[in-house]
């Protein structure tokens, strides 16, 4: 049952008519008010304050007040009344995300490439705060169509400011099939992959129709369900949906540039998987062939090795210019494939020639494919701070 004081009809702070109840959840109800002094509409959500919920309460509304955004709605006041909280911010008119989805089944590839988008341009501005905020709650009922067209999103009730490694949180606040695996432990790192997976659980819906919050609450790959979606936006939400936050995009600024130019990384997905096939053909021939010949790899043949590797890497260094580094770097990485340092200093090189995007290209497409744990390396760390302040 929800306690309610407002009453529609009536006049709230001498100054809003109750015009209707537009809903209510387990964090209040929110009414749509028409301002006596210009008419204006705006939305007050009435929460009743208790104990337990004072303090999230509160840190919603703080939270409110900082977030200038054109994603998030308007923040205008808040009251304390009788033991309620209402908070008065803009009226959004549309209709959730939730219901579009319910009416249309399933949502085109163009559409929702281009909400997920306008959402994580948010996620970019909500990150990149001086104290980052993690939004934690992307689904599609706190998502707002309007009618415009323009994706808005509402409810900023459990999201959280960063505090350092850890965090303590209120996991029954948390919905089921869309909250991060790492979110229902007791204690948890809070930073921008969380809300990553969330948003691309959205994703997955709108592009599938399949309800993460049914079972069998797994993420069945995107082109599985729907054939003529383009491998790219199934990559990247296989990438997002990573149960490991180590290897899901490291923040919501690189998942964006791989949004902002989803036919190019379309184009090279492709090519890559024609390469990989023709590769693969080529080695069960020479597996074949090399079924009579015996290797023998001495000391000597591994030092001259890692002497060649090591010359390699300076000489790029010293390149004069990057076309030569390249060359230097590639022929490094055929030597020693498995060595990490020639594909970040790969990127570094791009980064400091100023093709800035061709280094997040090569940070998201190769290093962190071909390194999963790479997140451990100091020196991959240090170029992912290099690119987070040019970007």
């Amino acid at each position: 049952m929800v306690l309610c004081m407002l009453v529609v009809g009536e006049v709230f702070d001498e100054r809003y008519r109750i015009i209707k109840s537009l809903g209510h959840g387990g964090m209040g109800t929110v009414y749509l008010a028409t301002d006596n002094v210009d008419g204006s509409s705006w939305a007050i959500k009435e929460e009743k304050i208790t104990t337990k919920n004072r303090k999230l309460l509160f840190s919603e509304a703080e939270i409110m007040e900082k977030v200038n955004h054109p994603a998030f709605p308007k923040f205008r006041d808040k009251k304390e009344f009788n033991g309620y909280l209402y908070l008065i911010m803009e009226y959004i008119d549309g209709h959730t995300l939730e219901d579009e989805i319910i009416e249309k089944k399933r949502i085109s590839e163009g559409q929702a490439i281009e909400w997920f988008k306008q959402i994580c341009v948010a996620l970019v501005y909500l990150h990149g705060l001086d104290n980052p905020i993690v939004y934690r709650d992307f689904k599609p009922s706190n998502l707002m169509v309007e009618k415009t067209g323009r994706i808005r999103i509402i409810d900023l009730g459990i999201a959280q400011e960063y505090q350092g490694d850890s965090a303590e949180v209120d996991v029954a606040v948390l919905t089921r099939g869309y909250a991060a695996p790492e979110q229902y432990n007791k204690r948890y790192k809070l930073d921008s992959r969380t809300d990553i997976y969330a948003l691309a659980v959205t994703a997955h819906y709108m592009l599938t129709g399949k309800d993460p919050n049914k079972p069998p609450y797994v993420f069945v790959p995107v082109r599985k369900l729907r054939h003529n979606l383009s491998v790219a936006i199934e990559y990247i939400l296989k990438k997002c949906l990573q149960p490991n936050p180590n290897k899901r995009y490291a923040n919501a600024t690189y998942l964006l540039h791989d949004i902002e130019r989803i036919e190019e990384l379309d184009r090279k997905i492709r090519l890559q998987v024609r390469t990989r096939k023709i590769v693969a053909c080529s080695l069960i021939s020479i597996a074949v062939i090399s079924s009579i010949v015996v290797y023998s790899i001495n000391l000597s043949a591994q030092r001259k090795e890692i002497e060649g590797y090591n010359a390699l890497i300076e000489s790029a260094i010293a390149a004069a210019s990057l076309d030569s580094a390249l060359q230097d770097i590639q022929d490094a990485i055929n030597l020693s494939p498995e060595n990490p340092e020639a594909y970040i200093l790969c990127a570094e090189l791009y980064l400091e020639y100023g093709h800035i995007e061709d280094a997040y290209t090569y940070v998201n497409d190769i290093i962190i494919n071909q390194f999963p744990d790479i997140y451990n390396n100091t020196d991959f760390l240090e170029l992912v701070q290099k690119l987070d302040k040019v970007s």
